[in-house]
């Protein structure tokens, strides 16, 4: 395997509780570089030590993947201690809101914390936005920004973005989102989740707009995965129906194909990247995901030394009722659509049908 189909190898394992095979590798900078990026490093780390000693990487890049554990548990075990402050202060002034994507998301994964995230994504309804960030600043968040239907609160390092709508990319989708606390939607108390069919389609939705707008990495395909793992009653022809029903249905499906033919995520779907003819679409979309990236990559943090038996790692469980996410911050490299548009993504857009144009 060359250094991108080892790198996509280690993360499938993680998902599938595979052990992972190898033989010595020279390209091991490589493949720390491409997890780095895509905010996956924690997760490679993960699996390369179940490698044989001698198989795994030396000295400073050893080093490195050690490291991308640490700010992985540190990070979770930080913004647990945030979200349960954020979580507390709505509730107790009965203010409704949902959480979406990581936040979500991150507990379906084998190991939570290695499902990193930046900015925690937050939706409240329009008339909660500042009877929120007032409740908020009382309980110790700053304010970082503030626009007409988005608020930015700092908790000790902490961001999280409260918006009064769901993220949509064509006007199909905003009418689809637009209810987020009614039947898309289910709630344990004050804090709503979507529902999974609901979160799966949100989610491509979500990679539509940021392979349109800013460039999207490796971990939303594992999103797409573990959604599909965890909740295998979707009918998935059911929800094609709504992926057609907001006009991203060919994405969806080239999205799907990619997740299974990449971690063997377990859906019947009747496109498949296993005919000739599908190969230009499969290069295209590996290229454009893996070299995407993410958008706040925690590794460049520095962190303390600790290794995965530590209690940080023992008691990253505790807080599995209250998740979090990465927030929506271009990479440094992400593409503008406005701009030059590589040939790789303009095919892309093309089979796709993903309109390369900006919305005015």
């Amino acid at each position: 395997m060359n250094t991108e189909e080892y790198f996509i190898y280690l993360i499938s394992c993680h998902l599938n509780g595979a052990v992972p095979e190898g033989t010595k590798r020279d390209d091991w900078q490589q493949v720390y570089n491409i997890a780095d990026k895509n905010g996956v490093a924690a997760m490679a780390a993960y699996e390369i030590a179940k490698l044989p000693e001698d198989l795994r990487p030396k000295g400073k890049l050893k080093s490195l993947f050690s490291q991308s554990l640490d700010a992985a548990a540190d990070q979770y075990l930080h913004k647990m201690k945030s979200l349960s402050v954020f979580l507390s202060a709505l509730t107790d002034k009965k203010i409704p809101h949902l959480l979406v994507k990581g936040a979500v998301l991150r507990n379906l994964y084998p190991e939570p914390a290695l499902r990193t995230g930046g900015d925690v994504d937050v939706i409240v309804r329009p008339a909660d936005l500042f009877v929120a960030a007032d409740v908020l600043k009382r309980r110790g968040f700053e304010e970082k920004s503030e626009k007409d239907s988005e608020i930015q609160l700092l908790l000790d390092g902490d961001v999280f973005e409260i918006n009064t709508e769901l993220e949509s990319i064509n006007i199909q989708s905003k009418i689809y989102f637009s209810t987020p606390f009614d039947d898309i939607s289910e709630s344990s108390g004050y804090t709503y989740k979507l529902r999974p069919v609901y979160h799966l389609l949100y989610v491509i939705a979500h990679i539509a707009h940021h392979l349109k707008d800013g460039g999207a990495g490796i971990r939303m395909i594992t999103d797409i995965d573990t959604i599909i793992r965890n909740y295998p009653d979707i009918d998935m022809q059911a929800f094609l129906q709504l992926c057609d029903n907001i006009k991203i249905r060919k994405t969806a499906e080239a999205l799907i194909a990619l997740s299974k033919k990449w971690f063997g995520t377990p859906v019947a779907i009747n496109f498949t990247f296993e005919d000739e003819e599908t190969v230009p679409l499969f290069e295209n979309l590996t290229e454009v995901i893996t070299s995407g990236g993410t958008f706040s990559p925690e590794s460049s943090k520095k962190v303390s030394h600790m290794s995965e038996n530590s209690e940080k790692f023992k008691v990253k469980r505790l807080f599995t009722a209250v998740p979090f996410v990465f927030g929506r911050k271009k990479s440094k490299e992400a593409f503008d659509c406005g701009s030059e548009i590589s040939q790789a993504e303009r095919a892309l857009f093309t089979e796709l049908e993903i309109n390369v144009e900006r919305e005015s």
